[in-house]
């Protein structure tokens, strides 16, 4: 065993070792590691070293998430490492289950059903699992609320209740009982005890439990729930997915004519009339070559499965906290901040959230300064927050409240409401007018943009599909008419 050999087993053994121990580090630095490895094995043509590099990046995930048996102290990189080893673990099966269709001669037809039925059942687990976790945020969030409400002991209250529901919500109402029972807050017992809650409600819970308006908080966190879990449900005049079938079957029937129909138009035109094929038939074979023969499209549909795969991963184990630091988060908000219609959509939905807080904050009888820092604890856009920072300095070193939230742009409509020249002590009657009339702005541009994008696309559909079938069908329209023409001269 070369030096190099002992220095791969050595790097194994310790990261298996650190991704039990450390498992955040591990799963981090993990890439490096394998980039270092490849490159010393590349440079000193020790061949056999690569060999270690998929033992190391799998045995990393098997350290980590074997790290994270307890569900209840999970982190994104246990849930990663989970996800990933289940990805991998299932593109070996497809590579296999391909393979088989391969040897026994099956041609591409069927390879590319079965990946269409992957990509459909994949993306069905992925609406069960959104509807799931909305309606799971609901049995555990209405019980709190039911329990605060009624003056109940809540960790009592929620052992009682536990039993009355299915494993999942059982489980969370039982670890937060766990965490209140060793003296930890109500929103840090969610957060341990519920790791997949999601971030605005505990955004929310938090920022609520910091004003002292917990019952009210979850009044609007039951509601606000509730709507998210419906929207799923409701009848659609056009289902998501339609467009992605219909591309898919056009897409599958375009590659089977190009490969076994085209042709033979082709070569009758050719000794007929010595000309190419029209003019439409040759641009849709130069979009579909790389397509035709079979392979191509496989490789298309692998992706797109892929791409699904990576979408649940990411909906799965994406978790914003307002507490921590994520670059990625921070510059997605910052570019839909910038984008012309987005930004719309991410300030109307921002300032509903923290006008809310705020009007719940000042009928608690709490200072402007606090309730801004409440809304603070928000999960609202990066961008948005940073001027409800800018207004909160402001507030705080003694200049005009009004002054200060137009001068930061929050809004002139809500300094407008802290104006207290002519507002004097109706601020939170108008800040609930506000938050009523954004929040209805919000649900109609919402509304307006799906009723326009969708006839849109649909046309666009139609185009594509009409599109495929003029070319398909021109060689047929040549072929006879050069044959009426010599029938009939």
């Amino acid at each position: 065993m070369t030096e190099i050999s002992v220095l791969g087993s050595l790097i194994v053994a310790v990261y298996l070792v650190l991704g039990y121990k450390k498992p955040a580090l591990a799963f981090t630095t993990v890439p490096a590691a394998l980039f270092l490895l490849g490159y010393i094995a590349v440079a000193t043509g020790a061949s056999e070293v690569l060999l270690v590099l998929p033992v190391l990046f799998i045995g990393t995930l098997i350290a980590v998430a074997a790290s994270g048996r307890d569900r209840q102290a999970r982190e994104w990189f246990h849930w990663a490492a989970w996800w990933l080893l289940i990805s991998i673990g299932a593109m070996l099966l497809l590579g296999a289950i391909l393979t088989g269709f391969s040897m026994v001669g099956a041609g591409y037809v069927l390879p590319v059903i079965f990946i269409l039925g992957c990509v459909i059942i994949f993306a069905s687990l992925i609406n069960y699992g959104v509807v799931s976790r909305w309606t799971t945020a609901i049995n555990v969030f209405s019980t709190i609320g039911a329990s605060i409400r009624q003056n109940l002991p809540l960790a009592m209250a929620l052992e009682c209740a536990a039993p009355s529901f299915e494993d999942v919500p059982a489980s969370i109402l039982r670890g937060i009982k766990t965490w209140l029972l060793k003296g930890c807050s109500l929103t840090e017992a969610v957060r341990r005890g519920y790791p997949q809650c999601p971030s605005t409600v505990l955004a929310m819970l938090s920022a609520g439990e910091a004003v002292g308006q917990l019952p009210a908080v979850l009044t609007a966190i039951e509601t606000d729930l509730r709507s998210r879990a419906v929207e799923p449900r409701r009848l659609r005049p056009v289902h998501p997915f339609y467009p992605v079938v219909v591309v898919g079957i056009v897409l599958l029937l375009a590659t089977g004519l190009l490969t076994f129909v085209v042709p033979q138009f082709q070569a009758v035109l050719q000794e007929m009339v010595g000309g190419p094929l029209p003019r439409a038939t040759r641009i849709l074979g130069h979009i579909a070559e790389p397509l035709i023969g079979g392979q191509g499209l496989i490789w298309l549909l692998g992706l797109i499965l892929l791409a699904v795969v990576a979408y649940s991963i990411i909906r799965t184990i994406r978790i914003r906290r307002t507490d921590r630091f994520y670059v990625l988060v921070r510059l997605w908000d910052a570019l839909k901040w910038q984008l012309p219609v987005v930004h719309r959509f991410e300030r109307d939905r921002s300032l509903v959230q923290a006008l809310e807080l705020l009007r719940i904050s000042l009928n608690a009888g709490r200072p402007v300064n606090e309730a801004i820092r409440g809304a603070l604890e928000l999960d609202v856009n990066a961008s948005f927050r940073g001027r409800l920072q800018c207004w909160l300095a402001h507030v705080e070193e003694g200049q005009d409240i009004a002054e200060s939230a137009r001068r930061c742009g929050i809004g002139t409509a809500v300094a407008w409401a802290f104006d207290t020249r002519v507002n004097a002590g109706n601020t939170p009657a108008i800040l609930e007018i506000l938050e009523s009339h954004h929040r209805a702005s919000y649900l109609y541009r919402l509304n307006l943009t799906r009723y326009i994008l969708w006839p849109v696309g649909m046309l666009l559909l139609g185009v594509m599909v009409g599109f495929v079938a003029f070319a398909f069908f021109s060689p047929v329209v040549a072929v006879i008419t050069e044959i009426a023409s010599q029938v009939y001269p």
